[in-house]
């Protein structure tokens, strides 16, 4: 897999057919270790979709950069991560959502006979957006369960999932909090692919309206979700944060590779020798 490093995160530059494929290598894998039926050897591979809100928090939580960096694949959800990637990788990227991509999958799902399960949201919401995947892209939703649940009851969901054996759960518990979730987890759970996919549900189900395309195709859906719920001005705030964060990388980048450049009389010593240049000197 091709990646880059963007302030400490590994981030795969793959497409989005690219990603489906890894993504459908790893289930592959996970199904290979299922069906061979060692309890103790691991099945779970998990795909973060990071975007700059994310990546920002990681830069004081070193933990959640920890998560970032063990997940089989990382896509630059957003576009803050391909803006990064441009200035400080010299990579034009192409931007991988989380409901891109879950979208995708469920499309695929049916030709693969993939099983999906969904995770997360309000009561009543996952099962919505099961519903109208399975009537619009025909994906086989094995379970559903909303985000709602405490401590006492993670391990009977955890039986529960791990009972309808689906290939993929996506999980819809919020960023970072999904990400944590499946790191912990992921080796309880008998499931190839673990994907967090934050809001996804409530757009899926028809609760909430995704960004118009002229919004999408410009990289502001982050704009269109400030306009419709004003009350995420906070966590926005993260983003001119992560623009300045890269320029300050950019411009240490570039003083290094500045001062890694041999000076004009190191070069011309180079050139010419290590006791510089050779004096010419006329025929006898």
């Amino acid at each position: 897999m091709a990646e880059m490093e963007i302030l400490g995160a590994k981030i795969s530059d793959y497409d989005m057919v690219e990603t489906v494929c890894s993504a459908a290598a790893l289930i592959d894998v996970g199904r290979a270790a299922v069906a061979r039926g060692a309890d103790d050897e691991p099945v779970a591979h998990q795909i973060v979709t990071l975007n700059a809100e994310i990546l920002y928090k990681a830069q004081s939580n070193p933990k959640l950069l920890e998560v970032i960096n063990q997940a089989e694949l990382v896509t630059p959800d957003g576009s803050g991560i391909v803006m990064a990637a441009q200035k400080l990788c010299n990579r034009q990227i192409e931007r991988v959502t989380g409901i891109d991509l879950m979208l995708e999958l469920c499309r695929q799902s049916a030709a693969c006979g993939w099983q999906i399960y969904l995770l997360g949201a309000k009561p009543g919401v996952a099962e919505a957006a099961a519903q109208n995947l399975h009537s619009q892209y025909g994906a086989n939703i094995c379970g559903w369960h909303d985000g709602y649940f405490g401590e006492d009851e993670q391990a009977w969901i955890i039986g529960e999932i791990n009972e309808k054996k689906p290939d993929i759960l996506f999980v819809g518990l919020g960023a970072p909090r999904q990400e944590f979730w499946i790191s912990e987890n992921r080796s309880r759970l008998r499931v190839p692919l673990l994907i967090g996919v934050g809001g996804c549900f409530d757009v899926i189900s028809g609760n909430l309206k995704r960004a118009p395309l002229f919004f999408q195709r410009m990289g502001l859906e982050w704009l269109w979700r400030l306009i419709k719920e004003p009350w995420r001005i906070g966590r926005m705030l993260a983003l001119p944060k992560f623009v300045l964060l890269v320029n300050q990388e950019q411009r240490a980048k570039k003083r290094q590779a500045a001062a890694n450049q041999p000076q004009p009389a190191a070069r011309l010593q180079q050139q010419n020798g290590a006791s510089g240049k050779k004096e010419k000197k006329l025929p006898q």
